[in-house]
This record gives C-alpha cells, sequence and structure tokens, in this order.
C-alpha cells in the first residue's frame, strides 16, 4: 500500500467516487452531497495540510483516501481525520486498521497527542475498528447528519 498527495486535477474522478460511496455507506444516499463543494474542500485542506491529503494506491491503482488535518477542539490542539476511505472490495482485509495506523504516526509526527474523527452511528464495522483500536465514543453531533465523535489519546511509546 502506498500514499500519494492528491492532486485535484489529476484525481477529481476518484475524489467525488469515494466521497459519494462514503455518503451512500454512511447515511444510505448520496443526496445532499455537493461536488463542486467538496472539491472545493479538498483544495482547502491540500492547501492547509498538503501532506495530509493522500490517495491510497495498491499496484499503482486508487484505492482509498485518507484525509488528515490539525484543528482546534476546546482550545487544545488535536489531530483529525476528515475521512479515511477503501474502496468495498479492499474493506475487512486489515487495510483499515494499516490507515489508522498511518495516521496516528502522522499526527505524532505533528506533536499532537490525541485525534478525533466522526462516524456515522449506522457504520457499526467502521465504529467496531475504531473501538477496536483504543478509540472512544466522546459524543454525538448533529450539523446535517447525526455523527459519532470518537477519540483517542496517543502514548509517547507506540
Amino acid at each position: 500500500m502506498n500514499f500519494r498527495i492528491i492532486d485535484i486535477e489529476k484525481d477529481k474522478d476518484f475524489l467525488i467516487k469515494f466521497r459519494k460511496d462514503t455518503y451512500i455507506q454512511s447515511f444510505g444516499t448520496e443526496e445532499g452531497f455537493d461536488e463542486i463543494a467538496y472539491l472545493n474542500r479538498m483544495e482547502e485542506r491540500i492547501n492547509k495540510c498538503p501532506s495530509g491529503q493522500l490517495i491510497v494506491e495498491e499496484d499503482n491503482s486508487s484505492i482509498g483516501q485518507i484525509g488528515l488535518g490539525i484543528d482546534i477542539y476546546c482550545g487544545t490542539q488535536i489531530g483529525y481525520i476528515n475521512l479515511i476511505y477503501l474502496l468495498s472490495e479492499y474493506r475487512g482485509k486489515g487495510l483499515g486498521k494499516d490507515l489508522i495506523s498511518y495516521a496516528e504516526n502522522f499526527f505524532r509526527d505533528m506533536n499532537v497527542s490525541e485525534y478525533h474523527l466522526r462516524v456515522s452511528p449506522t457504520n457499526e464495522r467502521a465504529i467496531q475498528l475504531y473501538t477496536n483500536l483504543g478509540m472512544v465514543k466522546l459524543m454525538e453531533e448533529n450539523e446535517e447528519h447525526l455523527v459519532l465523535r470518537m477519540r483517542k489519546i496517543l502514548s509517547c511509546d507506540t
């Protein structure tokens, strides 16, 4: 598995395909997904933290995406996973664990000791993965859709 920084022009079709699928997986529909707004958000994220906006590849094929950044939460600097995604045929093979490990190393390199993500409460498979890797539910949030905010405190020795 390889990671490369997203190139909006080159990867536009993958970005849209991957994000639409996350909508369907999380909320049962792609309704409400705005392609242009999403690509603009991706461009902002790339400008802010290019090394955290990555296409996941295997054998020179794009199989997923990971979006990492640094945010402020309740006055504390934290890592934040905006998106973690794998094509359906690559799920359930341990690659999600590898993506989380990559994210944790990224956050340690950025000198943050805690990271968060949001996940749909209906995405039981993802919640199980995150829980097994030491994340805990922090709270429910409801912006456009109900989501769970999960977090993990990173230890210094792993």
